[in-house]
């Protein structure tokens, strides 16, 4: 149910005079395929699953065709479709093709238990947002640092106004996992990262990089703008 949302065909439709038959988007999709691939293998890192890596690299590449990046040199990936005892987030330098740091993160408090399993955009709903979003400024707030997150999509579009943001928190840190079962805490929406680190990973992603939160969603893959529409196809034409 997409209660206050609207989908545009046009969303999806290629631009003018960039795919002037199928066989040219064929072309262009098994390029796409085959780079985003090799970059996979580059990475040599089988936990994060091909797939949502594959779809924030799609993203990412279609952030940058629109000018919605400011910053391209890291692409971050939170894997929810992992449990939380998992070091399920991967900061990606997309210079050196390698994932400079992957770390624990927990997910909203009415998401699920160990594993994320109900996402929302609405206020109060205590839960995570998945799809893409961009980086912005720091703060000093109630959990110290804090990174400021701009949801670009349907399903996060009301990050700011929940004040969903990227913070340390004692809840997700190594420890928490063995004195509780195996499981991080939980927070109200925010993706909350080990206190250890911490700003080492703020000054890596912030002012303008891409995020992208992954789960295994089919209508999401369906209705993201970010995954379907083909700007992002026009350099591997």
């Amino acid at each position: 149910m997409w209660s206050g949302f609207s989908f545009s065909n046009t969303e999806d439709e290629a631009p003018k005079n960039v795919f002037q038959n199928d066989s040219v988007y064929s072309c262009a999709k098994s390029n796409f395929d085959d780079y985003a691939y090799s970059e996979y293998l580059l990475l040599n890192n089988s936990s994060l699953p091909y797939e949502a890596f594959k779809q924030g690299l799609t993203g990412y590449h279609n952030l940058i065709q629109r000018g919605e990046l400011p910053r391209d040199e890291y692409l971050t990936i939170i894997d929810f479709s992992q449990p939380s005892s998992n070091e399920r987030m991967y900061i990606i330098d997309m210079c050196t093709h390698k994932i400079i740091h992957q770390t624990y993160v927990a997910h909203g408090r009415n998401s699920g238990g160990l594993y994320a399993r109900h996402f929302s955009n609405e206020d109060n709903s205590h839960q995570s947002s998945i799809g893409f979003y961009v980086t912005t400024t720091t703060y000093k707030g109630k959990y110290d640092l804090a990174l400021r997150l701009k949801g670009m999509e349907y399903t996060n579009s009301h990050a700011s106004r929940r004040g969903v943001v990227m913070h340390a928190a004692k809840y997700a840190n190594p420890d928490f996992l063995e004195s509780n079962g195996c499981t991080l805490g939980r927070s109200y929406g925010c993706p909350a990262l080990p206190e250890e680190g911490f700003s080492n990973v703020v000054e890596w992603i912030k002012e303008g990089t891409c995020l992208f939160i992954y789960y295994p969603s089919r209508s999401y893959k369906r209705h993201s703008k970010y995954l379907n529409r083909r700007n992002y196809l026009v350099e591997f034409v």
